[in-house]
């Protein structure tokens, strides 16, 4: 980045360790934005109001807050935001190396499928159905009460079980923020995205993209409507955004106006509009929740 760097953080998990889980209980969130190679599952209760950072996702959370996160580059944090102050704060975190998950184990074994599945999904962050956090939290205090190991391992693969089954879980951030490759099980999909991430900085025509998988337009809409929940220009806009989103932290010198044209935008207020509609806030207060909440290094 060229001002500011995000804090990387020093897990408290060693090379014996296959998971580390520890709890707080605290009155505000004080850590700035960071990263580290771990991956973490965050558990949160009592924290209704405050702002989650994860990539170019910011949003307020509810009372029960449950997101894992896979992605080694991945930024993310948790603010005050609106909350009020007061109250106790009850957090658990757990840890474990990626390693852990390496193939030719395991994890390539079918009953490993969706977990698996949730492992790819969490490279871009995953936000948990209240649903199935009010099912996980028995494991979660399970799993801090266990005193034996591998009973520990046990409800800890558990844990991640039951959370791969939760149908309702929430991508947070979009690869192009968070430098993680999309899977697509689509080879025609998958071209088409790749084509889109190659030229978002210019005109793209629906008839173009038609072409480019050899169909018609309205075979088209309804074939990428069907294998990405998106209509063609949502997904554009998204990758355009979500580009946006990187530069407004990677180019702090530029203009927000020279980062929606560089990412394919001709009109500044339909770029402000976009990015508030994909991300929650417009793109000023974007770059300012990073600017204040980052620290040199």
């Amino acid at each position: 980045m060229a001002n500011y760097n995000t804090l990387t953080e020093i897990p408290p998990i060693s090379q014996h360790d296959s998971f580390v889980v520890f709890e707080r209980r605290k009155c505000t969130f004080n850590f700035p934005i960071h990263v580290h190679r771990e991956c973490e599952l965050n558990y949160i209760v009592g924290a209704k109001g405050a702002r989650r950072i994860v990539g170019d996702h910011v949003a307020d959370i509810g009372d029960r807050e449950m997101v894992l996160i896979a992605g080694s580059n991945l930024e993310h944090a948790w603010l005050n935001g609106d909350r009020q102050s007061g109250g106790e704060i009850y957090e658990v975190t757990v840890q474990f190396s990626p390693d852990l998950f390496c193939g030719g184990g395991l994890i390539d074994k079918k009953q490993f499928a969706p977990i698996r599945s949730m492992l790819r999904d969490a490279q871009h962050g995953i936000a948990f159905s209240e649903k199935t956090i009010l099912q996980a939290e028995p494991v979660v205090h399970q799993l801090i009460a266990s005193t034996d190991n591998f009973n520990s391992v046990l409800l800890f693969l558990q844990l991640l079980n039951l959370l791969s089954h939760d149908g309702a879980y929430t991508v947070l951030s979009h690869s192009r923020f968070s430098k993680q490759e999309d899977t697509y099980d689509s080879r025609r999909v998958r071209k088409v995205m790749e084509y889109m991430n190659r030229n978002y900085c210019r005109p793209i025509r629906l008839a173009e993209m038609a072409a480019l998988v050899n169909m018609s337009e309205p075979s088209f809409s309804r074939f990428i409507k069907r294998r990405t929940g998106y209509n063609f220009i949502d997904c554009l806009n998204n990758i355009r955004v979500s580009a946006a989103a990187r530069l407004l932290i990677d180019e702090p010198a530029n203009t927000i106006a020279e980062i929606a044209y560089k990412c394919g935008f001709n009109n500044l207020s339909n770029f402000n509009r976009m990015f508030k509609k994909y991300k929650g806030h417009p793109p000023h207060d974007f770059r300012e929740y990073y600017d204040k909440k980052k620290i040199i290094i």
